[in-house]
């Protein structure tokens, strides 16, 4: 029973979409489950790397610290999505730390077992690649907007990203349930909570979104995304 529900979410997972049964049902013992805590830290920062991750639910953060303690969310990662993969190619170190953002089930792959999955079905090489690139997007993405782009932009593009992977239409709007906090927000546009908080009014005062305490609603997709830019 076990193996067979990891074998349905594996399949869905789109690293592993492309197996077929007998390759699933090959994987399936080499995953490891974990019931982790909110908060709680699945790696740090320039340990060993010695598994890489999926998120069965839940939502888990990689981020790095600055001098002074601050984090710089590089990413939020939710069902179905990898983390730690990075290090499996590369043999160094976690390049990040991760934890997670609400009570979370995640599973993990032991590294030589990888290894080994990987030299037996090289098309799985071919997706972590895929999945490295839009990683490697995302982040290049990350350091011109917060080079180039103030504030109000970031945090418009964030919203739109939201809406984009965990919003629900409703008539002609837009809700967002938000799963992350004002200070988790600030941490991902690389600002200060009270910057967020005074950024979303004006937002709600020019007609583009809603709030209703962690309830976005995008009103106006399009100025938006005029305002992102």
């Amino acid at each position: 029973m076990e193996d067979g529900g990891k074998i349905d979410y594996l399949a869905k997972t789109p690293i592993f979409s492309g197996l077929s049964r007998a390759e699933l049902d090959e994987l399936a013992p080499l995953v490891i489950k974990r019931c982790l805590k909110k908060d709680t830290v699945v790696f740090h920062e320039h340990d060993p790397a010695s598994a890489f991750y999926l998120v069965r639910s839940g939502k888990v953060k990689v981020y790095k610290l600055s001098r002074d303690g601050r984090e710089q969310i590089l990413t939020i990662l939710g069902e179905g999505q990898i983390f730690g993969d990075v290090p499996v190619f590369d043999g160094g170190p976690y390049p990040a730390t991760a934890a997670t953002m609400e009570d979370s089930e995640i599973y993990l792959i032991r590294r030589d077992d990888f290894h080994e999955l990987m030299r037996r079905h090289p098309e799985i090489s071919i997706k972590v690649i895929q999945v490295l690139g839009q990683r490697l997007r995302q982040s290049m993405e990350l350091v011109r907007d917060l080079s180039f782009k103030q504030v109000p932009h970031r945090l418009a593009g964030l919203l739109l990203r939201l809406a984009r992977d965990e919003g629900h239409t409703s008539g002609e709007d837009i809700l967002v349930d938000l799963s992350m906090s004002r200070q988790e927000i600030a941490e991902v546009v690389g600002t200060s909570r009270e910057t967020v908080t005074r950024e979303l009014k004006k937002m709600e005062k020019a007609g583009l979104i809603g709030i209703d305490r962690r309830l976005i609603t995008i009103r106006d997709q399009e100025r938006l995304k005029a305002w992102a830019r």
